[in-house]
Order: C-alpha cells, then structure tokens, then sequence
C-alpha cells in the first residue's frame, strides 16, 4: 500500500496507560525542582517509558507543564500531602476543563452515545484523522476517577462544593487549617521546606505554581483546592515579581474573587521585592530577616484564623 494510501496518525493521540501512578507522578512535580522524565520515575518508582507516557497525558490534559519538552512543572494546584480524594478532585477538575472532554459531555447531552460523542467531540477539536483508540485513553481516565462524563457535574459545582465543605470543616474541626501556596518555580527550595514546617505543624497544604494558562477565565482560576482554602500564601520575591502571572493575572479581581470565597489573601516577603500593587494593602510575613521568626509569626496567624498585623494596624 503506498504511503497516500496509509491512514494517517491522528493528531489528538492519548497514551493508553492507567492512572494510578499519576498521583506519585504529580508528587514528584510538585515536590521537585522542574524535574526530568527519569528522575520523576525514579521518584514515583515506575519505569520512565511509563513516567514518559503518564506526563504525556498529563500534559494533554494541563495538569503539568514543560517547556523545554524535558523538565515539568504543575499547571494545576495539588495537594502534595492531602486526601486520596483531593488528588482525584484535581484529576477530576482538570479533565472537566478539557475542550474534549467538554466536547464528549455537550454531545453527550444532545443524545448521543459516548462512541459518537467522542467521534464528533475529536472533529470539532479539529481531529481530521480520528481513530477511537487514540480518544478512548482520556475517557478511561475520566471513567476512573468518575463522575467527569455525568452531565450533571460541572467544575463549578465542585468548587462551590469546596466552598461547603470548608465551612462544615470550620464547624466540626475548629483548629484544622488548609493553606494555598502560590510560589515561583525558582522559590521552590523555600516553598519545601515552608510546606513541610506547615504540615509537621498540622496545617494542609496545597502548592501552586504562578501558571495561569492562557484563555483561562477569573472564575476558572479559583480551583477547588483555592476555594477550601483559608489562607492564600503568595511567595513575594524579586523571583516571583518579575514572573508574567503576577505582572498580569494577580490583579484586583482575582484577588476580589478569592476574597469572595472568604479566602483570606497573605504575602510572603522573602527579600527586598516590591509586594504587587493588588496585594500591596494586605497584612504579610515577613521572612526577609530570619525564617524561624517569620514561620512563627506565620503559624500564629493561621492557627488564629486572621492575617497578621506586621504592625500594619
């Protein structure tokens, strides 16, 4: 048969490969610094044919990032530390904010079984080589951690859920504190061993790094975990301020909008940077001196549930 003849590869192509060990795969992004295929599955403990073809997916469905097409950093907000359930939360999210994925479930709801829907959901993403095979990876994914083609859940749904349950949190366990830690990919040294000291001290973290990807709306960057959050950490340094996510995307409605979710919004000063004109009225910890003094003025404001003063009165 002559190479005209040949059908085509398709263009939207999902690595058939389980799901289980994402989860040590988004760890070892999320712990590490911009670390490479091999040293993710040395990590993760998987072989790196497997490590490759988890972070191909992974990067299909924006959970992580790499730019040079050999190191990778988080494009979702994760729980190094939480619940089974909260990593299948952000798994879950993720995929629901999939173009294909949303393309499956409005078939879906026009009538259409999955089959069609997946076939009709690949053409109008643009797919003009459809092969099942290559789309059927992402729905076995989505199957396993469930509800991503019940047409009756949506991101929002979810988020509004976090929102509830931080407050059934604050009813039945008072002292229990969750914090979001948005930080430079080059802070990552300070934000391990920040994190570690917070969960050694019973305060749940999740980690996010400065990537709010192009397109995404001021809604959809209020992710579940940032909505059953307490506090809103954001590392200030001349490394993060300088970054495009806080000279263009930390602006006054993002902040308003997590303020909305009664999340309360905290600098973290590492050094002599400028605080950003959307934060700069906000109460900070102030690390530029000593850690041990900052961490502990840190740990006192979030076990008191309120942002320090730094004598800002």
């Amino acid at each position: 048969m002559s190479a005209d003849h040949r059908k085509k590869k398709p263009a939207i192509r999902f690595e058939a490969v389980k799901i289980e060990p994402l989860f040590e795969v988004l760890d070892a992004v999320a712990w590490m610094d911009s670390p490479r295929v091999r040293e993710i599955a040395q990590y993760a403990d998987i072989d790196p044919r497997t490590a490759g073809k988890i972070l191909k997916n992974a990067v299909l469905v924006r959970l992580v990032q790499s730019a040079d097409d050999s190191s990778y950093v988080l494009a979702q907000p994760y729980p190094y530390k939480g619940s089974s359930e909260e990593k299948r939360n952000v798994i879950r999210e993720a995929l629901l904010r999939h173009p294909l994925i949303r393309g499956i479930r409005e078939f879906m709801a026009l009538g259409h079984d999955l089959q069609g829907a997946m076939r009709k959901a690949a053409t109008i993403a643009g797919e003009r080589n459809y092969d099942k095979s290559a789309v059927a990876p992402l729905v076995a994914w989505a199957n396993s951690v469930g509800q991503v083609l019940d047409l009756g859940v949506r991101v929002e749904v979810l988020v509004n859920e976090a929102v509830v349950a931080k407050e059934v949190r604050h009813a039945q366990r008072k002292q229990e504190r969750v914090a979001f830690l948005s930080h430079s990919t080059k802070d990552k040294p300070f934000v391990r061993r920040l994190s570690a000291d917070l969960v050694a001290h019973g305060v749940k973290v999740w980690l996010d790094e400065q990537r709010i990807l192009v397109g995404d709306s001021i809604p959809e960057k209020i992710a579940q975990g940032l909505a059953e959050s307490d506090f809103f950490l954001i590392v200030v340094s001349r490394n993060s301020v300088e970054s495009s996510w806080v000279k263009k995307e930390l602006n006054s409605a993002l902040v308003h909008e997590i303020e909305r979710r009664k999340v309360k919004v905290m600098p973290i000063r590492l050094d002599d940077a400028q605080v950003p004109d959307s934060i700069i009225d906000k109460a900070y910890a102030d690390f530029t001196g000593s850690y041990e003094d900052g961490f502990r003025r840190l740990l006192d404001s979030i076990r008191a549930g309120e942002a320090i003063s730094n004598d800002r009165q």
